[in-house]
């Protein structure tokens, strides 16, 4: 059996097993998605599925990515097809990466569309306080406060892996 990765734009893999003369390709899509919280418990997913103006390479369109959020929050499940933008996932990950050296701080993502609020705070046990919220529709839908129990620091390497993983898919194009 051989296998092969082949991550084009770094969201696929490939694995190619050989069958006689040919080889069967079975390809695997997946997104890159930054997830707060826990499987068994609150959690926020945003999923990152492209480009929202593909054609683009300047700086206003060309880091809208298309980027539904999805949550389980409480008795509370969301679905929201969302837009956020590169460099708000960036500064998002920043933060979390001081936090993440210091034990201490805050990061916040805030989507410039008012998708999502959401701000992580270390408390000086190690501990993170998770608070936000989402909105449905642009302007006039419905708004959802809530927050995240149960997180610590062993949390941040995950949520910091999948914030790289985005940006190495969508790097920030043509800074302003």
């Amino acid at each position: 059996m051989s296998t092969s990765v082949m991550t084009p734009g770094g969201h696929g893999a490939s694995t190619h097993y050989p069958v006689g003369q040919r080889a069967m390709i079975i390809t695997v899509t997946q997104h890159p998605a930054l997830v707060v919280g826990r499987v068994d418990s609150d959690q926020l997913k945003v999923r990152v599925l492209g480009r929202m103006h593909p054609g683009s390479d300047d700086f206003w369109d060309g880091n809208w990515l298309v980027s539904p959020i999805s949550a389980r929050l409480g008795g509370f499940v969301a679905e929201i097809g969302a837009g956020l933008r590169v460099e708000e996932l960036q500064r998002f990950r920043r933060g979390l990466e001081a936090i993440h050296r210091q034990l201490r701080g805050e990061a916040t993502l805030t989507s410039m569309e008012q998708w999502i609020s959401l701000t992580v705070q270390c408390r000086p046990n190690g501990s993170l306080s998770v608070t936000g919220t989402l909105a449905d529709d642009l302007g006039t839908g419905n708004t959802l406060a809530f927050r995240i129990v149960g997180l610590d620091q062993t949390d941040l390497p995950a949520m910091l892996d999948a914030l790289a993983s985005i940006e190495r898919a969508y790097p920030v194009l043509d800074r302003a």
